[in-house]
């Protein structure tokens, strides 16, 4: 059946399409990079379908640690800093809010990060960064090593101090993303399986999605928020600067007190959530699409845990994930309209900052969607616009 509503006054697209009328955007993926944009568009009084190839949350969205951390990752101190102290301040409207419409607690909380240091060298890194986080007025303060044990009396070996970041606070990333889906079809959004292979087009004008079972979904514009999967060049889809960046989480079961403090060091840390369970990684590794858990990650993740606190050595893994994180070539996101694809939009690329940072790209692509960027437009470090796509 040709629905013939492919953009309206266009003419029909001539393929078989699931829906009798055309959303004004389409989403495509529904992590928490789409849910956020999905989200936005509705509330601004558009039509909008998500579409998910898989379950919602059911990759790096669903089972990452949720850190809402302003001080630490690519581009801090840089260009991504005050969009990382945007994101917490969104954050904190969006719980309630999410709540409210749904019922669902993302359990947003204040975390204290405690950075060990372990040399001089490591020490005066630290010195640095109180200078530069007191200057942004975040909450800093540095401690020698006798002040690290007297707030973490299980950590052991050589310490030459700690800083204790009060500006950081985490989410549940699974029920963060699904809130936004919840809230999004709530508003009146609509969210649909498929596995998206394509694109309709009428010249350069994008006007819907192929799928692979061989229908198509019409639309007035486009999002394309598809992860790490943007760049896997097998499908008939825009070709991203974006490569999967594989990383571990393992959670533990170990009771007691201890690790009041989300402890880092070198790439590892350690936390207790709410639930009461450590959570300890990470790793980070380019290995393609592969998504499966490994001995080898496992076998680092917790000998670096060990060299950190050697009490976790009685600690019971219940549970090993692993995800694929979209990072992009020169580490920013990429958000915004698509040169040569007109009417076609991205979101993707924030990496490890992806469910920090959501909100606030979920604005500036809704911005950049609807033509009104309010006080979210789109930075030319983030422009979808500073890269070409085959």
């Amino acid at each position: 059946m040709e629905c013939g509503r492919c953009v309206p006054g266009r003419r029909s697209c001539g393929t078989r399409c699931d829906v009798t009328s055309a959303p004004d955007v389409i989403v495509v993926g529904g992590g928490a990079a789409g849910a956020s944009v999905a989200y936005e568009l509705v509330k601004r009084g558009l039509g909008v379908t998500m579409i998910e190839r898989d379950s919602i949350a059911s990759h790096a969205s669903g089972f990452a640690y949720g850190g809402l951390f302003p001080t630490m990752g690519a581009g801090i101190p840089g260009p991504i800093l005050s969009h990382a102290k945007r994101g917490i301040s969104l954050h904190k409207r969006l719980a309630p809010e999410l709540e409210d419409a749904t019922g669902i607690d993302i359990e947003l909380r204040a975390v204290r990060s405690l950075d060990l240091a372990v040399n001089e060298d490591g020490y005066r890194h630290l010195q640095e960064s109180v200078k530069w986080q007191r200057e942004e007025d975040l909450e800093v303060d540095l401690l020698d090593a006798d002040g690290v044990r007297s707030e973490e009396p299980s950590l052991t070996g050589e310490l030459t101090g700690g800083l204790v970041q009060r500006s950081h606070f985490e989410v549940d990333s699974y029920k963060y993303t699904l809130a936004l889906v919840t809230a999004f079809e709530r508003a009146g959004g609509s969210h649909q399986p498929g596995d998206v292979v394509g694109l309709l087009r009428d010249g350069d004008r994008v006007t819907g999605v192929a799928l692979g079972n061989g229908s198509s979904v019409p639309g007035g514009s486009v999002v394309l928020a598809t992860g790490p999967w943007s760049g896997d060049g097998s499908k008939g889809l825009p070709h991203f600067p974006v490569k999967p960046k594989k990383g571990e989480i393992l959670r533990l079961r170990f009771p007691g007190r201890d690790f009041v403090h989300r402890i880092s060091l070198a790439g590892h840390y350690i936390a207790r959530k709410p639930d009461g369970l450590v959570w300890v990684g990470t790793t980070e590794e380019d290995v393609g699409f592969d998504d499966r858990p490994s001995t080898a990650a496992r076998d680092s993740i917790m000998a670096g845990t060990l060299a950190l606190a050697p009490v976790l050595e009685s600690a019971e893994i219940v549970q090993h994930t692993a995800c694929l994180r979209p990072v992009t070539s020169d580490e920013m996101p990429i958000l915004g309209a698509m040169p040569g694809y007109d009417g076609l939009f991205a979101a993707n690329g924030a990496g490890k900052k992806g469910i920090l940072l959501s909100p606030v790209m979920g604005r500036m692509v809704a911005g950049a969607v609807t033509g009104n960027s309010g006080r979210d437009p789109i930075p030319v470090e983030f422009d979808a616009a500073r890269f070409t796509y085959g």
